[in-house]
């Protein structure tokens, strides 16, 4: 865990690891704008390539088993038309979700790697390799809280919602296998995030400056914007997300553990809330229930990872804290 000390700005006094990673490449301005150009390029022929090759797998099968040409059955994917959809037909938009925006985070990571010329994992952490314990307790502490605060609002809300994993008609097999899609993309889309945002994003931001709300302000409000959610409660969420795991990613010097707690997050969402769908959402009004109770779960994660790092802090003092 890393230590953060400020001033009475809320500047560091001495910038953690996570944000000192980079050099005097990273403070060129010409070389960030052609750098962003670039990667906002890559990456989206990237995701295209991997959605449009997923959306084919998928219609391919339905065009074939409808008789109908191969672009009528694309909207079939996510709209059969006939009934409910069932759970393991969500695949579509879970692999797209997973696999494109892997893709397109993988292609800024290597651009990055490139421009600056640093290797991949010194954009993902302070620590000799990826670790995966710090993954897994995000995981863990992401579900305790998260899974909370939706049951809090379930039970507040009233419109009844139906969670995807519960859904009656449904085979065991089909809810093992929706659970294990939705664990395995949901972690890809995940982490590319992560990668985007808590990796690449916020170094290159604290390159240019020390200001800890300057680097948590532009990292929420990029993270919220990039999700395109016409939801204002969906772009406050984000928002708080944002501004919260930034801090966490600083806090224990990499995006490991922000990675767990995002997971968590959209995992308890697909399959106790509802599924990943590629539908337009109806229109909805700020929902200030919504709104407070995730900033409660964002800021009991940041209290648990601070109560993890004091702890591992006075383990240290005494020559017992345990290997990363």
């Amino acid at each position: 865990m890393t230590q953060m000390i400020l001033d009475r700005l809320g500047r560091f006094r001495t910038p953690p690891a996570f944000a000192a990673a980079g050099g005097p490449r990273e403070r060129r301005p010409l070389r960030l704008a052609a750098f962003l150009l670039s990667a906002a390029v890559a990456a989206g022929g990237a995701a295209l390539l991997v959605a449009l090759t997923i959306t084919l797998c998928f219609a391919w099968p339905l065009a074939n088993a409808r008789g109908v040409g191969l672009f009528e059955a694309i909207p079939l994917a996510v709209d059969p038309g006939s009934g409910p959809r069932r759970l393991l037909s969500y695949g579509f938009e879970l692999g797209v979700a997973g696999l494109s925006s892997y893709a397109g985070a993988l292609a800024i990571l290597g651009l990055a790697m490139v421009f600056y010329r640093r290797p991949a994992l010194s954009f993902l952490t302070t620590a000799p390799r990826f670790r995966w314990r710090q993954v897994a307790a995000g995981l863990l502490i992401g579900a305790v809280v998260i899974g909370a605060a939706l049951a809090v609002q379930s039970l507040m809300s009233d419109t009844p919602r139906e969670a995807p994993l519960l859904r009656p008609g449904e085979s065991l097999g089909a809810r093992f296998g929706y659970a294990g899609l939705a664990a395995a993309c949901l972690y890809l889309a995940a982490l590319a995030e992560e990668i985007i945002f808590r990796g690449v994003l916020l170094q290159l931001t604290a390159a240019f400056t020390r200001s800890l709300p300057l680097i948590l302000a532009v990292n929420g409000v990029l993270f919220s914007l990039a999700h395109f959610d016409p939801d204002p409660s969906g772009l406050v969420i984000r928002l708080l997300m944002g501004v919260g795991w930034t801090w966490i990613a600083l806090r224990t010097g990499g995006v490991e553990f922000t990675t767990g707690l995002h997971l968590a997050n959209n995992l308890m969402i697909s399959l106790f809330l509802t599924p990943v769908s590629f539908k337009p959402a109806a229109p909805e009004k700020l929902d200030p229930l919504a709104i407070v109770l995730e900033l409660g779960a964002v800021l009991a994660c940041v209290a648990a990872v601070e109560l993890l790092a004091r702890r591992r802090q006075r383990q240290a003092e005494r020559g017992l804290a345990p290997a990363e």
